[in-house]
Order: C-alpha cells, then sequence, then structure tokens
C-alpha cells in the first residue's frame, strides 16, 4: 500500500505485504495459544487439518474483500480509498459474515447428516466425512480434510459475496462512513493502512479465528474435543447425531456473532 497522490491503495508497496503478513501472523499465533491452553490437546495433525482450515478460508475471504473494495472504490462520483473500502467490507465481514458462514456450514452438516443416513453400507461416505466437521478419521486422512475444508471455504466466500454484495448495493449509504476515514487519515496513507489492516482486522481476526475453530473442532457427546475419536476408534467413523451437541455449539455460535 503507497501513496499514490495521497491515495491508499491496497495492492502496492511493502507496506502492504508487511501488515498483511503480520495480521496472519496474529491469527495464527492465537490459535497456538488457545491450542496451548486447550485440554485435552488435539494432536498435531488433527490441529494442523483444523488450523489449515482456516488459513486457506481467511485468504480466499481476504481476496474477496480486496476485490470488493477495488470494485467500490472504482465505481461512483465520490472518491474514497480502496483502504477505506476495505475496511468497511472488512466490517460487514466480521459481523454478518462470521455468523452467515457459521450458519451456511451449519446447513450444510444437516443436509450431510441426512444425506449420510442413506448411504451408511458405503465405506467413502463422503457425506459422512462432511458432517464430521474435525474428525478425520482413526488414524486421520486426508479425503475427509480436503472435503471438509472445500466446504468450509464455500461457505465462507459464499458469506464474503453476501456481505460484499450489500456493500455495493448500499454504497450511497456508505460513501460518507468509508470518506470520514480517508478524512481522518488525509495525507496519512501508511497509517490509514496501520489503522485498517493491523489495529482494527487484529482484533476482529483473533476472536473471529477463535470462534471458527471451536465451530470447526470435532466434537463428541458434548464435550471437549476428543482425541480418542481420531486414535482409539477401528477406522469406521460413527454419524454425528443429528441432535449432538455440536450441532447446539455451531448454532449457539451463530447467534452469539449474527
Amino acid at each position: 500500500m503507497t501513496d499514490q497522490g495521497g491515495e491508499c491503495m491496497l495492492l502496492e508497496g511493502p507496506a502492504a505485504i508487511s501488515a498483511q503478513l503480520l495480521l496472519a501472523i496474529a491469527a495464527i499465533g492465537a490459535l497456538v495459544y488457545k491450542r496451548h491452553r486447550e485440554r485435552p490437546q488435539r494432536s498435531l495433525q488433527v490441529w494442523g487439518f483444523d488450523v489449515s482450515k482456516q488459513v486457506v478460508s481467511a485468504g480466499a475471504a481476504h481476496v474477496c474483500g480486496i476485490i470488493i473494495a477495488i470494485l467500490a472504490s472504482e465505481s461512483g462520483k465520490q472518491t474514497v480509498s480502496q483502504c477505506a473500502w476495505y475496511f468497511v467490507a472488512y466490517t460487514f465481514d466480521t459481523t454478518l459474515g462470521v455468523g452467515l458462514a457459521i450458519g451456511i456450514h451449519t446447513g450444510a452438516v444437516r443436509l450431510a447428516i441426512h444425506q449420510g443416513e442413506g448411504h451408511q453400507a458405503n465405506p467413502k461416505n463422503y457425506w459422512k466425512m462432511i458432517a464430521e466437521s474435525g474428525n478425520y478419521g482413526s488414524p486421520p486422512h486426508l479425503q475427509p480434510f480436503l472435503l471438509q475444508l472445500a466446504e468450509w471455504t464455500g461457505a465462507v466466500v459464499l458469506s464474503r459475496i453476501v456481505c460484499g454484495s450489500v456493500v455495493i448495493a448500499c454504497k450511497s449509504i456508505l460513501v460518507p462512513v468509508a470518506h470520514v476515514l480517508d478524512v481522518i487519515f488525509q495525507g496519512h496513507p501508511n497509517l490509514l493502512l496501520f489503522f485498517v489492516m493491523i489495529m482494527c482486522p487484529l482484533t476482529m481476526n483473533i476472536l473471529q479465528a477463535l470462534v471458527q475453530d471451536a465451530v470447526l473442532r470435532w466434537r463428541k457427546g458434548g464435550g471437549s474435543h476428543a482425541p480418542e475419536a481420531n486414535e482409539e476408534s477401528d477406522g469406521e467413523m460413527p454419524l454425528h447425531p443429528k441432535q449432538s451437541e455440536g450441532l447446539r455449539l455451531m448454532m449457539s455460535h451463530q447467534h452469539s456473532t449474527a
């Protein structure tokens, strides 16, 4: 992000790369700290799979956010910087978007549970693999992880598209809000960069990562993450019960973050 005529840009300059790397490190650091404190701990491979879902989906969401900000800044008569629009789009994503993504994920899991019941005899029950979010078999297998990764990333991207559409549709209303940031940081585009890419997202990303990690973990019988589900079973992954505590947990997170 550099100074082009005093305007804050998203994809130019070493400051942009540095800010995004710092943001990613902070979010991953929060997950590492959470793993250090959790009892019982997930195995390193299971934890790595869970975190990888967030890393990939966050990267996809970030790209969507940049595209939305650029589209918003390039249309309309009033000039508002890309950074200011990114802040507006990001605020929508970490409020409306998180709840929407969890809601889409919950719906996908419920659909997978329903569909999986009709394919229990199939040794490769893909629906069951999707339904048991965070359970990768014993020992952990790559295929359930990839299916769950695709489902969760799809939910995140879809929610980001919805939020972006709201931002674009309500642009005339949101322009004054975005313009305020440009006025406050006028002549200081790198300071605006620090604000929209580090200060605010740092707090939001850490909270978002912790909420999503709780949703994506495999929970059995209402307890904490059960390593034995991946370490002591005979390889047959039991179907997640329709009214399991895991789904109730996801629904509670949906309401709390909406």
